[in-house]
C-alpha cells in the first residue's frame, strides 16, 4: 500500500467522530472471598442493552469502616469484552438483609467489536449480606465507540514522521550512512 494513502486512512479514522449509545444495564452477580483479606470476586451475568447479554466478573477491595468497594470488572459478550473500573458505595446504616448500594462503572476499553469503547453507566442495587444471595444491580449511562479525536491525532502524526525520516534516510540525507574511500 502506498504510505501516503494508509497516512490518508488513518487521519480520515481519527476524525471520524465518537458515537454515542445510550445504554442500560442489569446484572446478578454473587460474591466470594472474605472481605477482610480481599479480593472479592463477583461472577454473574446479565446484559447491557443495545449490546447484548454478557457474563459479568468483578474483582474488588471493601473497606468495612466506609463500604466503599473499588476494583475491576470485565464483562464478556459474544463478539466482545468491556472492561474498566467499578466503584461502589454500600449503605452500612441499613439492616444487613437490604442493603441499598450505589455504583460507578467506569468503561475504560474494550476488545472485539468494543475496542476503543469508553463511558460511564451509572446505578446500583440491593445486597443481602446476611443470606450470600446474588445482588442485582441495574443502571443506565452513555458509551463513547471510537476515542477523543485529540487523543489518537498523535498516531498519524507519528507515523507521518517516520515515513519521511526513512525516506530522507534511503536518499543519503541527515542521518544516513555515508561512506568515504581512504
Amino acid at each position: 500500500m502506498n504510505p501516503r494513502i494508509a497516512v490518508l486512512a488513518l487521519c480520515a479514522v481519527v476524525t471520524a467522530s465518537a458515537a454515542t449509545i445510550n445504554a442500560t444495564y442489569t446484572y446478578s452477580v454473587t460474591a466470594t472471598g472474605d472481605p477482610t483479606s480481599g479480593p472479592l470476586i463477583g461472577n454473574g451475568t446479565g446484559s447491557i442493552l443495545p449490546l447484548g447479554k454478557m457474563t459479568w466478573r468483578d474483582m474488588a477491595d471493601v473497606n468495612l469502616m466506609t463500604g466503599a468497594v473499588t476494583g475491576t470488572f470485565t464483562a464478556t459478550f459474544a463478539n466482545g469484552i468491556l472492561f474498566g473500573n467499578l466503584f461502589e458505595q454500600a449503605d452500612l446504616s441499613a439492616p444487613p438483609t437490604a442493603v441499598p448500594i450505589t455504583q460507578i462503572l467506569e468503561v475504560t476499553g474494550g476488545t472485539g467489536a468494543f475496542l476503543w469503547y469508553n463511558g460511564r453507566l451509572a446505578g446500583g442495587g440491593i445486597a443481602n449480606l446476611v443470606s450470600g444471595d446474588p445482588s442485582t444491580s441495574t443502571g443506565v449511562g452513555t458509551l463513547n465507540t471510537t476515542p477523543e479525536p485529540g487523543s489518537m491525532a498523535l498516531l498519524p502524526l507519528g507515523l507521518l514522521s517516520l515515513y519521511f525520516v526513512r525516506r530522507r534516510v534511503r536518499r543519503g540525507g541527515v542521518g544516513a550512512r555515508k561512506c568515504r574511500s581512504i
